[in-house]
């Protein structure tokens, strides 16, 4: 399974990888995804050293999952991108509570 970890540079992203290795989570192919700022710098999982790439590349790459967590306006203008591409998006801020239409 192809899984992107949008907004892996930040605090809750690190603790999400964590969580994923934990969890041994089934990835066949891991997407280390943040802001422009973070693109190009390099992030562990798993033993292994991956380079963080941006938001419109990993759109490109169709993942199957993409795990949010780097902020409500990151989520509200992305989100709906990756779902686009027939990504499942778990989003892990505020952007989406309370609203009807989305699950």
């Amino acid at each position: 399974m192809k899984v992107a970890v949008v907004g892996v540079t930040g605090l809750v992203g690190t603790v999400m990888n964590k969580v994923l290795e934990e969890r041994d989570f089934p990835i066949s192919e891991y997407l280390a995804v943040a802001s422009a700022r973070s693109v190009g710098k390099l992030v562990s999982f798993r033993g292994n050293e991956y380079t963080v790439i941006g938001l419109e590349e990993a759109v490109s790459r169709r993942p199957d999952i993409a795990i949010f967590s780097a902020g409500g306006n990151v989520s509200l203008e992305w989100a709906p991108r990756f779902a686009a591409v027939e990504t499942t998006v778990i989003d892990n801020s505020s952007a989406w509570r309370m609203d009807p239409d989305k699950s």
